[in-house]
């Protein structure tokens, strides 16, 4: 999901496009399933469409099949990931196709998992064409997060930091600060509302006491809540208000046997050993369904997980004004993941700018997923 452009206009053929942009219908609310689109093609003409809403329901081959009815035999098919080949929570997808008789299959990106890859195989074997995209980077963007689980246990990343145009995050430490505007607070509801779960440290959550939920433009907390997630340690003050609020899904994350005692009903407790550190708490984190975690963290996270080399994008809001020599920066390290890191390994994606305030987005050059391949599919 990009911010100020749109990945979809890369897309040359326009079914496969329309079928890109149905998918991202389902961002942040399928996981651990991937987000996927299809639209049925029948004489030049859309007669169905579909996308995956939420996992356990139907896949979008079998919503946009139904959708067309009758008119999907001999049909085109467009679909943004590889048709899946085996029974999980629902029938295989390629059993539809086949018993709809559609014509063509044309697949955005393979499916790179051993459980549900074979698709096209299956679907040539049944005697019907079936087609990839010339270019999957498209699709891949389309399921970086879910392609990042899958490779790594771990999920995709995303932080964002907020500062005065010298890096301050506060204008003292350990008080809260607002240095944004009210586009940029839009801004991150929008990001919120794409993330399976949002995620502060401790230190944030003692401190800017957030609610972290997703709120509309009436500033209602919308019906669909992300996961949110207290980044912990060992004990945890239970004093912040999402603890207690009842506006949506919480969880604390901290080492084994740290927090287990007198937690409030409702909060969910995810545990890792200290000795794994950051990786075996994001790992705990994928564990418990979460493929894309959007972070919102003080210094001290920052820093641990950019020199973990954790953050799959990086989003800095720059608002006017500065913050001066007592304030405190955003990244505490020494020397940015010694020196390297700042020059050669992030690229900006895109920049923009929210109100008053100007985004930058930035991205590692090197991903942590495996690009998708055609051969043989």
């Amino acid at each position: 999901m990009r911010l100020f452009s749109d990945v979809s206009a890369s897309i040359t053929d326009p079914y496969l496009r329309r079928a890109f942009q149905l998918a991202e219908r389902g961002r942040g609310t399928t996981a651990p399933n991937p987000i996927v689109g299809c639209v049925v093609v029948e004489d030049g003409e859309i007669a169905g469409e579909g996308h995956h809403e939420r996992a356990g329901g139907p896949h979008a081959e079998v919503r946009a099949l139904e959708a067309a009815g009758k008119r999907a035999h001999g049909a085109t098919v467009y679909v943004t990931l590889e048709p899946c080949a085996h029974h999980g929570l629902t029938p295989p997808c390629t059993d539809a196709l086949r018993a709809a008789g559609v014509g063509e299959v044309v697949i955005g990106m393979p499916d790179p998992t051993v459980q549900a890859s074979g698709g096209a195989s299956v679907l040539k074997e049944a005697g019907i064409a079936v087609a990839f995209a010339p270019d999957p980077a498209p699709f891949e963007e389309l399921n970086a997060a879910w392609l990042t689980r899958v490779a790594t246990g771990l999920p995709w990343v995303q932080a964002k930091v907020a500062t005065t145009l010298d890096g301050k995050v506060a204008l003292a430490e350990g008080v809260r600060t607002v240095i944004t505007g009210g586009e940029s607070a839009r801004l991150t509801m929008r990001l919120r509302a794409a993330a399976d779960a949002v995620c502060v440290g401790v230190g944030t959550a003692a401190v800017d006491d957030p609610a972290l939920t997703v709120r509309g433009a009436d500033g209602r907390d919308v019906e669909r809540q992300p996961l949110r997630i207290v980044l912990a340690r060992d004990t945890v003050d239970l004093s912040p208000r999402l603890f207690t609020d009842g506006r949506g899904p919480v969880a604390i994350v901290c080492h084994e046997g740290a927090c287990t005692d007198d937690l409030p009903e409702g909060i969910e407790l995810i545990e890792y050993a200290g000795a794994d550190g950051l990786h075996g708490a994001l790992a705990g984190i994928a564990r418990a369904g979460v493929d894309r975690l959007f972070v919102e963290p003080g210094p001290r996270l920052l820093t641990a997980l950019w020199d973990a080399a954790l953050i799959d994008e990086f989003v800095h809001i720059q608002a006017g004004g500065m913050g001066g020599l007592e304030a405190p920066g955003m990244y505490s390290g020494v020397r940015g993941n010694a020196g390297e890191i700042l020059m050669s390994d992030v690229y900006a994606l895109e920049s923009g700018i929210a109100g008053s305030d100007s985004v930058t987005v930035w991205r590692p050059r090197q991903r942590r997923f495996t690009s998708a391949r055609r051969e043989g599919r």
